[in-house]
């Protein structure tokens, strides 16, 4: 485990904030201008092509390529190259009239390419994030130049939040179609207003990969930054980035520890997956009841508090958040009226009949992210495991470990994608009732026995206890007072155009 002082954190946000000042000088703060700054602990790439995006490219894809539909700054469906849709009355057909759109070349947008673009992005996605709830689509079909329709294999309810998904922005022939054209990609990746070029038939096709843009008289821009999460709040504190994007909560050290004023954090109410979840079941860890005790020990309140700037985290003891619920179905585990001290009182006994008969148990081995916010849920984790003699060791994400922390939003509200993240294809601690009950839940066309069978999922998934939840997702940003085209939403979704006052179509 890697120990960090408060100290350090000062050091490294100070040596940061000075090498960055040479690096921003001459950069002012206008209504024109939008300084952009997104938090990857990975390499900083921004690159919005290819199935595998990044938070960073995403955003940048989002903005240079529409969709059909796309997120608004709340985080609400807008229309993007549809101008309007309909919806059969049996959820299978939903029909979206264009607007009139060109390609960045110059070309017209028509249902006829869009159609073939959007059937070769989905082939192209099978593999990505979105693969799973892709299959949804039976059909796509050009209706008139303006015209297309989709046509599913089952009812899906979040089909439009679906397809507003930044990955689900269109790229011809290397172009697209807007709201924004990315006209720099030397010192900081720069998008400017969507910028038309005279069309030319005997253009050669591009790859898609060889997006190119055109200098505009429109002044507004969007600087955009992929930093290290150290090296994103330092821009922030130094003055040199309006909007710090994409913290989790193992980041919220560097916050407290960098000054930044209370006001200017913005947690997204996002649903999502945030526990632990098992890929190794071994000795002790492989009995459900045992894996129970996990659940039973862990004290989420008291685990949460550890991150004071973030006062309105929320625990959760199920897999399913209580909106998405359905009616009559209890997936709650059956210990959660117990108090914390009736609790660990019953897994001490537990433990010691279950060492009594088979010996130790091997401390357990979580991999979290190397951050210090992941020391802290790990050192609270190991101490209310310690408090009914079990132990933990920390181990990296790239080892081997029993369970890993799983720190994913929902794309959509559907309770189908929180059971899809723990399937069979998903961890080797699973079981195969479950996914058949998934699958067959999937394929059901009546909504009301789509959403009973995913419930009836959920209870004997939490039975199984090969994911134990823990809390919310936290996304935060950190914004100047009164930024312009941003706000929280549910998706953690912060499209870079209205910062700027462009609208998506």
């Amino acid at each position: 485990m890697i120990h960090r002082s408060g100290l350090d954190f000062k050091r490294f946000l100070v040596t940061a904030a000075a090498s960055l000042s040479l690096a921003s000088c001459g950069m002012t703060g206008d209504e024109d201008r939008a300084r952009v700054t997104v938090i990857d602990d990975a390499a900083p790439l921004i690159k919005p092509v290819g199935i595998k995006l990044n938070y960073a490219s995403a955003t940048a894809r989002a903005a240079i390529a529409k969709g059909l539909v796309g997120f608004d700054e709340r985080g609400r469906v807008v229309p993007a190259l549809a101008a309007r849709w309909i919806v059969t009355d049996d959820g299978l057909s939903y029909i979206f009239r264009l607007n009139e759109a060109t390609w960045n070349d110059g070309r017209q947008v028509t249902a006829e390419r869009i159609a073939s673009l959007l059937s070769e992005r989905i082939t192209e996605l099978r593999p990505s994030r979105l693969g799973r709830d892709l299959e949804v689509i039976d059909e796509i079909i050009s209706m008139t130049g303006r015209v297309i329709e989709v046509r599913l294999n089952s009812p899906h309810p979040n089909f439009l939040q679906l397809m507003a998904q930044p990955e689900m922005g269109l790229f011809r022939s290397g172009q697209g179609a807007g709201p924004m054209s990315e006209v720099d990609n030397d010192r900081a990746y720069t998008l400017g207003v969507f910028n038309q070029v005279a069309s030319n038939a005997e253009d050669e096709e591009q790859d898609e990969e060889a997006q190119d843009g055109e200098p505009t008289d429109d002044p507004r821009r969007v600087i955009l930054n992929s930093e290290s999460p150290a090296k994103a709040v330092a821009r922030y504190t130094a003055g040199f980035t309006d909007l710090v994007l994409n913290g989790r909560f193992h980041h919220l050290p560097l916050v407290d520890e960098a000054g930044v004023n209370s006001d200017d954090i913005k947690l997204d109410p996002v649903a999502g997956l945030f526990g632990l979840i098992f890929v190794r079941a071994n000795g002790f860890w492989s009995v459900p009841d045992n894996r129970e005790i996990l659940s039973m020990a862990i004290d989420r309140p008291a685990l949460l508090t550890s991150f004071p700037k973030v006062t309105a985290w929320q625990s959760r003891q199920k897999i399913i958040p209580d909106a998405l619920n359905v009616a009559g179905i209890n997936a709650r585990p059956d210990w959660t009226s117990m108090t914390m001290q009736d609790r660990q009182q019953f897994a001490r006994e537990h433990v010691r009949r279950w060492e009594a008969l088979e010996g130790p148990v091997v401390p357990l081995a979580i991999a979290v992210p190397d951050a210090a916010g992941a020391d802290i849920l790990f050192l609270r984790i190991r101490s209310d495991l310690r408090r009914v003699g079990l132990d933990a060791r920390q181990v990296a994400l790239n080892e081997d470990a029993d369970v890993r922390l799983i720190d994913e939003i929902a794309p959509y509200d559907s309770a189908q994608w929180f059971l899809s993240q723990l399937t069979c294809d998903k961890t080797p601690v699973c079981l195969n009732d479950a996914d058949a009950k998934i699958q067959e839940a999937n394929a059901a066309t009546n909504l009301q026995i789509k959403a009973r069978l995913y419930a009836e999922t959920e209870v004997i998934l939490v039975q199984h206890y090969n994911y134990i939840p823990l809390a919310v997702p936290v996304r935060w940003s950190i914004s100047r007072p009164g930024q312009r085209g941003f706000a929280v939403n549910p998706r953690a979704w912060h499209p870079l155009n209205p910062l700027v006052g462009i609208p998506i179509s």
